[in-house]
């Protein structure tokens, strides 16, 4: 195998990088500092903070003021541009997809859920609140509102701890998950969500909604997810506009 090639500290950060992939460093551990790494090395203290910062940035590495650098979690790439179950999602990244049951069953929507669903307030929807896990580590709380009316029985078809929400709506009621229009935004985590997905105390988390609507254009889901700042990478293509200029 040939030597790797390209500037001194991307060399140092690949070979951080393969000992991470191999097991040989975990999520967790404490790499040496910039002095250390630059004595055992023999390069320069900036070279061997750039190989830290190249892997910071990628969400490899995090730092934490006054105890250092470790490894960081593997964040979890969630595109915004295509429309995909969290499960399909997650496993198309090798990683394995499971959910806890907080809560299922029928439900009144509130104002944000009756106008998102076209629904009166307070008409009929099944209510899904599951804690989302990766490789068995709580990531996301999602809540996912379901118009009763194109869904009967719902919550008599599946477990949706283990089953795919939007794989039963395909196959049992025939609903195409279309199209969605999402927001996202940056918040601090309530005690409750902290508790849930094992934060501290007012931790970044990413709160995002989603509506979505069949291939007849009629929304049929609404769904409100707090997600793990720590553990998300949001990921959208953009295109540039025909009467864009620079």
């Amino acid at each position: 195998m040939s030597e790797p090639t390209g500037p001194v500290y991307r060399r140092i950060a690949s070979a951080l990088e393969a000992d991470i992939a191999s097991g040989k460093l975990s999520v967790g551990d404490k790499l040496p500092s910039e002095r250390v790494m630059a004595e055992e090395l023999g390069i320069s203290r900036m070279t061997a903070r750039q190989a830290l910062k190249h892997l910071t940035d990628r969400g490899i590495l995090v730092t934490r003021t006054g105890h250092g650098t470790f490894v960081g979690r593997p964040m979890i790439q969630q595109k915004l541009s295509t429309l995909t179950g969290f499960t399909e999602e997650i496993e198309q990244q090798g990683r394995r997809a499971s959910s806890v049951v907080v809560e299922s069953g029928a439900h009144r929507a509130d104002e944000q859920c009756s106008s998102a669903l076209n629904l009166p307030l307070g008409g009929d929807v099944h209510r899904l609140v599951r804690v989302r896990l990766v490789d068995g580590e709580p990531v996301a709380m999602e809540t996912t509102e379901i118009r009763a009316d194109v869904a009967p029985g719902l919550f008599d078809v599946a477990d949706f701890a283990q089953a795919s929400l939007y794989d039963i709506l395909r196959k049992h009621y025939r609903i195409l998950p279309a199209s969605a229009e999402q927001t996202l935004q940056a918040a601090l985590s309530s005690p409750a969500v902290s508790r849930t997905l094992q934060l501290g105390e007012h931790a970044p988390v990413l709160e995002l909604t989603r509506r979505t609507c069949d291939s007849n254009g009629n929304p049929f889901e609404y769904v409100r997810s707090i997600y793990r700042g720590d553990s998300f990478v949001m990921k959208a293509n953009l295109t540039l506009g025909a009467e864009a200029t620079q």
